[in-house]
């Protein structure tokens, strides 16, 4: 396999993305809640934690922009 020719003194760049730095959060829901995040999410095939973010997000967003 041949490499790729670099120039002198030009840096090498990792195909690879380098992970994001994220904090996670702790949410806890009743049964029912729990029951619907699951639904929700299945409907617009997401999973539970990425439909939870969406919407997080969503209202993070419409309080920011309320002022609130």
């Amino acid at each position: 396999m041949a490499k790729a020719k670099i120039k002198k003194g030009t840096k090498r760049m990792n195909a690879v993305q380098t992970e994001r730095v994220v904090k996670p959060v702790r949410l806890d829901l009743s049964e029912p809640d729990h029951e619907r995040l699951e639904r929700l999410a299945r409907e617009r095939g997401l999973n539970k934690a990425s439909y939870a973010r969406q919407a997080v997000l969503e209202r993070m967003r419409a309080d920011e922009a309320r002022g609130s």
